[in-house]
């Protein structure tokens, strides 16, 4: 008795067990997309500040342009390498508002202000000055 060595079916099913898969996966991406499963992040502002360091121990920053933000408020200065912040609870009223920051903690180095851009914390300055 010979045994025979047909294995022409494999190939096809194999084929087809990965279409259908494929087929799936597709599918339920495109699902969640349609019926907002992902969910929505919000847009994040960039408003547009500059740092000018004015002395050895003062720096300034300055509100250039809103960045599509109606509100920039309780912001926060902190230096980088101490994570401790400088400057606290400080808002910007209009373009050309300033924070100043001064004392020895401000001098040359790392920081990051963070504030509350129309509801939402973002950090909106980030800069060695």
């Amino acid at each position: 008795m010979a045994l025979r060595k047909d294995e022409k079916g494999v190939s096809p099913v194999i084929g087809v067990v990965l279409m259908v898969a494929i087929t799936v996966i597709l599918a339920a991406v495109i699902a969640s997309f349609v019926f907002g499963l992902t969910g929505t992040l919000p847009k994040q502002k960039t408003p547009v500040i500059t740092a000018t360091r004015l002395n050895s121990t003062e720096f300034e920053l300055v509100l250039r342009d809103w960045g599509g933000a109606t509100s920039i408020s309780d912001c926060s200065l902190m230096n980088i390498a101490t994570e401790k912040p400088v400057v606290k609870e400080k808002s910007f009223s209009d373009v050309g508002g300033r924070i100043i920051c001064s004392g020895n903690e401000c001098g040359p180095g790392l920081f990051r202000l963070i504030c509350d851009v129309d509801g939402n914390k973002q950090v909106v300055w980030e800069g060695r000055i």
